[in-house]
């Protein structure tokens, strides 16, 4: 805010401007003509002007003061800004004169959300509807190293710059907005500091993301399946218009992908702890802007349980993450939604380890043989596979032995079991609820720690609800009790679960390999697939169970037929990060594999130490490269029905090292397989939906 003083009596102007984070400032050449006031003027003309100069800085720092809390209400707008520690991004929460609360950011000179309002409806009031300002942290530094157990890059440092801003309800509840500024983004979130035993209720999140609309969207719709239950399995609208209305009444999922205004664009939250539901938006907000929205009343799981939070304080809102950039890469590689969760609950950290896994559902879909069970331990060990998945069925398991015979089989081949169950949420009074029941809960975990099972895949939460947000933390700190590694299924997505509870390795929430049985998922896939490297996968591990080569239900009237090929199912093994990674296809056709295909999938790593992206757009390609120690693997995938060449450079680094590579071959049935120089520009034929996957030596 700028503004000039003048003086009758002196002739003296000032030019003046005031920000809430600097102060005040005045135009430099006076203040030092004015300094030297007595070398030029008689003694008591240098006087009155001294004193006039201190009058002038006496009123304009009340006038700050008065701005800086609130006491010219109606006046004046009152705004804090924080930077990013590279100083790019510039996040700024404003009180306008109104009194409402907004915020906006932008990434230099490019605006990356346009103003935003703030606020929520809690306990029937506002709490931003002329709220009163308190007072404002100065911008703090938080820089911490810290390692995870899975994802992209296990080393990673959450550094940032943090604001607090405090304000008191019309009605006297004390709030604050904390702000946090990274160089990929912001976040925010609302935690009312109060400590009361009052049951406090949120009607309404007025949070909004006005994204500007010269660009294009991907976002999938948060939709209510055949069974009332939310899954998120739907594939996204792609390159839809900018706060385009969904296609049902209950909105859009995060996480949403946006390009506008030349950046690239993220939008999610993170760190949900049991007392706040899962949300996901609408487009109600002010012009269709995109505002947050509650689980839907229809979801069939907890039918009785309101879907507002609810919480004695205090009390914290899940964190509203903004990733930004100008290029794809900064949303490939960010980690914001673990930096954003409290570090690991977890001291000893050995006995959790990521890996990959034989799985003999896809293929057969009961579960009940033992002597087929045996089989799968037995491709695990061959392929240097660290575990096998017994799937739903396991509790009537025929011929032969029982789940407990195959676990000792299993383990006295070096190979770990992970375990299927129900996550029976809503049903904690049914005798066999035994996930959604504490006491059976921990009993079950003792008994199959005891037996040697490694990890449990828990399935069918099918909804946002409070207490199902909480039954996910109550599972993981009963199995963290155990030494127990968890898959959850049929799930919510991530919110960074996996930096405070590492035993966590992967969540579903996507539209997986499972429904390959039906051509219109078969047609959809090679196109989804590049999407979910850049939305899905972005905000956590991603339990796809890729790898998938022959017809799921080869028997069937109209069975779905593959549209990837082959080699482009090799690729994902890499393409997507999954902390605890499933192969879905049947122990025949993996044993059954030409010797490069089959030595690769052997070596892949499921946890990486470092994760690029060389190249891609979502719907049409995506080539990844990620390092395990020394070791650097790459992927290529196509999302076009085309024969193509897909052209990239690598980093000046591997120039003249070795590519290794598994391309399609004649047909999406067939391999080839070649080895290059890396020499300036690399160009690799693929089929239709085709792929590529391979080792630089």
């Amino acid at each position: 805010m700028r503004f000039q003083l003048y003086d009758k009596s002196t002739g003296i102007s000032l030019n003046l401007s005031l920000s809430h984070s600097v102060g005040l400032t005045t135009n430099r050449k006076k203040l030092q003509f004015l300094n030297k006031a007595n070398n030029y003027f008689k003694p008591n003309i240098a006087i009155q002007m001294k004193n006039y100069i201190r009058n002038l800085f006496v009123a304009a720092t009340a006038l700050t003061f008065m701005i800086e809390t609130n006491a010219a209400p109606n006046k004046l707008p009152m705004e804090w800004t924080l930077l990013s520690p590279d100083k790019k991004i510039t996040f700024t929460i404003k009180k306008d004169n109104n009194e409402t609360l907004s915020y906006d950011v932008h990434y230099g000179t490019k605006v990356a959300i346009e103003p935003s309002y703030l606020g929520l409806a809690m306990d029937e009031v506002n709490i931003a509807d002329n709220a009163q300002f308190i007072s404002a942290s100065a911008p703090q530094e938080i820089k911490e190293n810290y390692e995870l157990k899975i994802g992209k890059q296990l080393k990673t440092t959450n550094h940032c710059m943090e604001r607090t801003l405090s304000f008191k309800s019309k009605n006297g509840l004390a709030f604050d907005i904390v702000m946090r500024a990274y160089n990929d983004g912001v976040a925010f979130r609302y935690v009312f500091t109060g400590k009361d035993n009052k049951m406090h209720t949120i009607q309404n999140e007025l949070t909004e993301f006005a994204v500007p609309t010269n660009g294009k969207a991907w976002i999938f719709p948060y939709m209510l399946n055949d069974r009332q239950r939310t899954c998120y399995e739907e594939y996204a609208e792609y390159e839809i218009p900018i706060r385009s209305q969904a296609p049902a009444k209950q909105g859009w999922a995060f996480p949403m992908l946006f390009n506008t205004n030349d950046l690239w664009m993220l939008i999610t939250e993170a760190e949900i702890d049991g007392h706040y539901p899962g949300t996901h938006v609408d487009n109600s907000g002010n012009k269709n802007a995109y505002k947050i929205r509650f689980p839907e009343k229809e979801e069939a799981v907890y039918p009785n349980d309101i879907l507002e939070p609810v919480s004695t304080l205090p009390w914290k809102s899940p964190w509203r993450s903004i990733i930004v950039g100008p290029e794809l890469n900064t949303i490939f590689t960010s980690q914001m939604v673990t930096h954003l969760n409290p570090p690991s609950v977890i001291k000893d950290l050995s006995w959790i380890k990521g890996g990959r896994s034989s799985w003999s559902w896809w293929s057969e879909k009961k579960v009940r043989s033992y002597n087929r069970q045996l089989k799968y331990a037995d491709l695990s060990k061959e392929m240097s596979w660290e575990y096998m998945l017994i799937d739903a069925g396991w509790p009537t398991m025929k011929d032969g032995g029982t789940m407990e015979d195959v676990v000792k089989y299993a383990n006295n081949s070096g190979v770990g079991v992970w375990l299927w169950y129900d996550s029976n949420a809503g049903n904690e009074e049914k005798e066999n609820a035994i996930m959604a029941n504490p006491v059976l809960r921990k009993e079950e975990m003792k008994r199959i720690s005891q037996l040697g099972v490694k990890g449990i895949k828990v399935d069918f939460f099918d909804t946002d609800k409070q207490k199902a947000m909480q039954l996910y933390i109550d599972i993981l700190k009963d199995a963290m009790e155990n030494h127990l590694m968890v898959n959850f299924h049929g799930s919510t997505l991530p919110r960074g679960f996996e930096r405070t509870y590492p035993n966590l390795m992967s969540m579903e929430a996507v539209k997986g390999a499972e429904g390959m049985g039906q051509q219109y998922r078969c047609d959809m896939a090679p196109a989804h697939h590049t999407v979910l490297a850049f939305t899905r996968n972005v905000v956590g591990p991603m339990d796809y169970t890729p790898v998938i080569l022959s017809i799921k239900n080869p028997g069937a009237k109209n069975p779905g037929i593959p549209r990837t090929t082959y080699a482009h199912q090799i690729a994902l093994s890499v393409i997507f990060e999954s902390g605890f990674q499933c192969f879905a296809d049947n122990e025949q056709k993996y044993r059954s594999l030409p010797d490069e295909p089959k030595n690769f999938l052997k070596q892949v790593p499921c946890t990486w130490d470092e994760s690029r992206l060389i190249s891609g757009y979502p719907t049409d390609h995506t080539i990844i490269m990620r390092r395990k120690g020394n070791q650097w693997y790459i992927a290529g995938i196509s999302g076009k029905r085309e024969k193509r060449q897909l052209s990239f450079n690598l980093p000046a680094e591997f120039q003249n090292k070795k590519l290794v590579l598994i391309t399609d071959g004649d047909n999406a049935t067939s391999f080839g397989h070649k080895t290059i120089t890396v020499n300036g520009t690399v160009s690799i034929d693929v089929l239709e939906d085709g792929g590529f996957a391979g080792i630089l030596e």
